[in-house]
């Protein structure tokens, strides 16, 4: 076995090579004295410039490690299925039969020769979408395995690509918010180039499914400015991970722009096979959203090489039941989604899954008719719910939009507030906090009052009320006062004592006729207390008064 010392030399040069961006001058004089770990690295650096059929031969052809030789052994079989992620067989998910053995001795990543192969090990399970065997590993590794990496004396820059590993995992399986917490706490890499570039997509692809358009373009910016063109994987990688962020946020068109950039051509043969079948999932989906169904279908077509691909499988059925429905194949559609999400399921892909359940259900709609509409958008709402309990805000505006065409909405948010509604629900909801019946809000509109109870439905879900009545208690959490208002609200003349109770009760939500029962009145005694205590307190409304009790409540506490 190969000195440690010679190993970390061997292991530090390649990388130093991938971040100074001279891979192909190393490539050309790496040496073989230590076969199987010299193979190995070989073969990452074939992946790294894309040369996936050189990568898949190198791997193959170097020698295997002794069983006592850990690292090496698990350094080469990393090597290997990142190198065969680039091939559409249908056998390919073999070389990870070792990975998923739960008796096997994974590498030590206390120290750094074992932390490096573990990542690859990871990465390699990312790279065939087995995010259910990826996070297996990363759980039997340890959280050693995101120490940082230390090469020699310093933490080597390509740690931040680990980094970046971590944050990809956790994000695809779903976990947004765990997502963005991890790359808020990781340091930011010191130099540009590729490192920077990856940790930036990555971030933009964060971002993105954390609904932040913003965001999203600066980063996308940012990485355009350290690898302009991505002509290694970290930078086609980055210009497909600024894509997913670009798609989260609505902007198909320029994702679409970046994934034809990032597979140089429309056949996208630079690109792994997940991200060749995600890359043509998106420009089949551009094309139905033109009426394009031509041009849907030829990218389709352009897909089925890839359907039997273990790694591809639950991305390309999802690709082909777009276009089914495109086509008006309703059935055909639906059975490629079912497909698609057991599938996505299976292996723990839940942003794929969420996408696949978005594509069911606007299938199934149409499949049953009127009379389906309901239980399908129900369990489309059950998707969104659970989505974005995980920080995965984008699976709403995704949902959105594949119903907006058949005219169904998804209910806002439990406790959104005035961000889950529209402009003319919030109008509804000032005029109903205020006690208007349903009569007067719809005669102030000039809708229906069917229209009416479908807007105040909608309301309460955003504020998080059961009742009408209890609107005008909650609104002020929701609409943050000035300082000054509240400081004049807090000191507002006193009340009687009388009045003071019917405030009281008016921002609990009550309403005069509730009130009137409470305090064994008649509804005609209430309303003239209530035009008291807004003649006193000079407002307008009966949401004033409950915010105006709550902040005097809340500035007593204090």
């Amino acid at each position: 076995m190969a000195a440690e010392g010679d190993r970390e030399r061997s292991l530090s040069a390649l990388l130093d090579a991938i971040v100074g961006c001279h891979l192909d001058d190393h490539l050309a004089t790496t040496a073989d004295d230590d076969p199987t770990w010299s193979g190995a690295l070989r073969a990452v650096g074939l992946v790294i410039t894309l040369r996936w059929d050189d990568a898949l031969q190198c791997a193959l052809a170097t020698p295997a490690a002794p069983a006592a030789d850990v690292d090496a052994r698990w350094l080469l079989a990393g090597a290997t299925a990142w190198a065969m992620s680039g091939d559409p067989c249908p056998d390919s998910a073999q070389v990870l039969a070792d990975l998923a053995d739960p008796c096997a001795v994974l590498p030590d990543v206390a120290h750094p020769l074992g932390r490096f192969a573990g990542y690859l090990l990871v990465e390699a399970a990312l790279a065939h979408a087995r995010l259910d065997l990826a996070h297996v590993v990363e759980q039997r590794l340890g959280a050693g395995l995101w120490d940082e990496l230390r090469l020699g004396q310093e933490v080597h820059p390509f740690h931040h690509m680990m980094v970046a590993a971590r944050i990809r995992l956790l994000a695809f399986r779903g976990h947004i918010a765990d997502a963005d917490a991890v790359r808020r706490a990781a340091a930011t890499p010191r130099a540009g180039g590729p490192i920077a570039a990856v940790s930036a997509a990555t971030a933009c692809l964060v971002r993105g499914n954390d609904a932040d358009p913003a965001d999203v373009r600066r980063l996308a910016a940012e990485v355009d400015a350290h690898v302009p063109e991505p002509t290694h994987l970290l930078a086609a990688g980055a210009q497909m991970l600024v894509a997913f962020g670009l798609i989260a946020v609505g902007e198909v068109a320029e994702s679409a722009r970046r994934v034809l950039l990032a597979g140089h051509g429309p056949g996208l043969e630079a690109l792994n096979v997940i991200d060749r079948a995600l890359g043509l999932e998106l420009l089949a989906t551009l094309a139905v959203a033109a009426g394009d169904l031509d041009a849907a279908e030829a990218w389709q077509d352009r897909s089925v090489p890839l359907l039997a691909s273990p790694i591809a499988d639950s991305t390309v059925a999802r690709l082909h039941s777009r276009v089914a429905l495109a086509r008006g194949d309703v059935d055909e559609a639906v059975a490629w989604a079912e497909r698609a999400v057991a599938r996505a399921r299976e292996v723990e892909r839940a942003i794929e899954y969420a996408e696949g359940q978005i594509v069911l259900s606007r299938a199934r709609i149409l499949q049953r008719g009127p009379g389906g509409r309901a239980s399908a958008a129900q369990a489309l709402q059950a998707m969104v719910a659970e989505a974005e309990q995980r920080g995965h805000r984008s699976a709403r505006r995704s949902a959105a939009r594949e119903l907006r065409p058949i005219g169904l909405r998804l209910r806002p948010l439990s406790g959104s507030g005035w961000q889950g509604l529209t402009a003319r629900e919030a109008e509804v909801a000032r005029l109903v906090a205020d006690g208007c019946a349903n009569k007067d809000v719809a005669a102030r509109l000039h809708v229906s009052e069917h229209t009416v109870r479908a807007h105040v439905s909608r309301v309460l879900a955003a504020f998080g009320v059961p009742t009408r009545v209890a609107l005008p208690g909650v609104l002020d959490r929701f609409t943050p006062l000035a300082p000054d208002d509240a400081r004049r609200l807090a000191v507002l003349p006193p009340l009687t004592e009388r009045q003071q109770v019917v405030a009281d009760l008016v921002a609990q939500g009550l309403s005069n006729v509730a009130i009137a029962t409470v305090l064994e009145v008649s509804p005609r005694t209430v309303e003239k207390h209530v035009g008291d205590i807004l003649a006193r307190w000079d407002l307008q409304t009966r949401t004033s008064i409950a915010r105006a009790v709550t902040t005097a409540s809340t500035y007593r506490a204090e």
